[in-house]
């Protein structure tokens, strides 16, 4: 029964991902990005940096807080 299973899976697979891939042009084709060149794609870079590193420094902040927690609170 599992040999039977294991078969059928195969396409069924295939053609999920088939469909899937389809899909995901059809969906990249009607909302394309902005051209990085652009005062859009400019935006969007300097959005994402900026996110980037506010999550940068709120992962060493929170690092930092736990070492001081650890050490007493001798780093001030």
């Amino acid at each position: 029964m599992r040999d039977i299973l294991l078969v059928l899976a195969v396409p069924l697979l295939l053609c999920a991902s088939g469909v899937h891939a389809a899909c995901d042009v059809w969906w990249r084709r009607r909302r394309p990005a902005p051209d990085p060149h652009s005062q859009a794609g400019r935006r969007l870079a300097a959005e994402r940096a900026v996110a980037d590193a506010e999550a940068i420094v709120a992962d060493r902040y929170a690092i930092l807080a736990e070492a001081e927690r650890s050490a007493g609170g001798t780093f001030t």
